[in-house]
């Protein structure tokens, strides 16, 4: 059966690649790499365009940034999301392509950071060819599939390094999975669209309504999580969780709330899940920012649900003037 799967894979992954040899070098495609491959279900949202194996722990992933997007991109310049997405599908796109994961396997994120050049986010000054070279640095197997993995990550744009990336996560089959988290609430469950609280004001965050995932707490530097199910960017599939991804944006509107007259730009990041964030009951966040000597502005956000501590984001970046 293992090798029936990575058959199937290493087909899907031809189709996607039909250049994919180590000697060769790297010149994207235009069209991205298959969205099941990175868990997306729009086009649009897919972020690598090829991947070239270096040998067995190391992967260089070609990417496409876009030139807009409601998500990754805002007042002219890109946003963290964007680098920790390319960072996220990345990781996808090397475990089932090349490290044996199948595609039904649950994906469970631990850690996840990075650091990038901030002229970088400025849209103007990015060039084409931002690439990801990719080191597996730990793996432990459960038969022939993976199920701890660490990677870290170098971004680079031509041959500059620019930047750097690393995550570690777990890998559980689907009916592992089930036995874990048993018949939970999903977002397709009418009653998690009826209790969405009202949102902050969009403009305070540089989102439109549909994308806001804060709303107003009893006192300053708090809020609600407000997870929209019909938000199909957040959303594309069916998840008996809230996902990772609106954990990062509730963070980053957080920090624009907390510096609200020049917008705070991220350059790096540290992030630490501890739990799965559950539909149907609220989740509190909470964020405060530090400044230090050289200017270079900290924002650390936390969540918490069932008055237990669910994850820890801390950006650090500049506050424009």
């Amino acid at each position: 059966m293992a090798s029936s799967v990575r058959d199937i894979q290493q087909s899907t992954l031809r189709t996607a690649f039909p250049e994919l040899t180590a000697a060769e070098p790297l010149n994207p495609p235009a069209l991205p790499v298959d969205r099941t491959l990175v868990h997306r279900a729009h086009l649009d949202d897919v972020i690598p365009t090829q991947l070239t194996r270096r040998d067995d722990t190391h992967f260089t992933i070609s990417t496409r940034w876009p030139s807009a997007h409601r998500l990754f991109a805002a007042d002219g310049r890109y946003t963290a999301s964007l680098v920790l997405e390319s960072i996220r599908q990345t990781t996808l796109l090397v475990s089932h392509a090349e490290l044996g994961v199948p595609l039904r396997h649950h994906f469970v994120m631990w850690e996840l950071c990075h650091r990038l050049d901030a002229a970088l986010l400025t849209r103007a000054t990015v060039p084409t060819g931002v690439t990801l070279d990719v080191h597996v640095i730990a793996l432990r197997r459960r038969g022939a599939v993976p199920s701890n993995v660490d990677m870290d990550m170098t971004i680079k744009v031509g041959d500059r390094p620019v930047g750097s990336g690393s995550i570690r996560f777990n890998i559980t089959s689907p009916a592992a999975y089930a036995r874990i988290r048993g018949a939970m609430t999903t977002s397709d469950a009418p009653e998690v669209a009826a209790a969405l609280p009202e949102p902050v004001d969009p403009p305070t965050v540089r989102r439109t309504r549909a994308d806001v995932v804060l709303a107003p707490a009893d006192r300053p530097g708090r809020w609600q999580l407000r997870a929209d199910p019909a938000n199909d960017l957040f959303f594309d599939r069916v998840n008996d969780h809230i996902p990772a991804m609106v954990l990062v944006e509730a963070a980053q509107q957080a920090a624009n709330l907390l510096v609200p007259s020049s917008g705070f730009t991220p350059s790096s990041s540290e992030m630490k899940f501890s739990r799965y964030v559950e539909f149907g009951v609220p989740t509190w966040i909470e964020a405060h920012t530090f400044t230090a000597e050289d200017g270079t502005t900290s924002v650390s956000v936390t969540g918490h649900q069932h008055e237990q501590l669910a994850f820890v984001i801390r950006f650090a970046g500049s506050a424009g003037r």
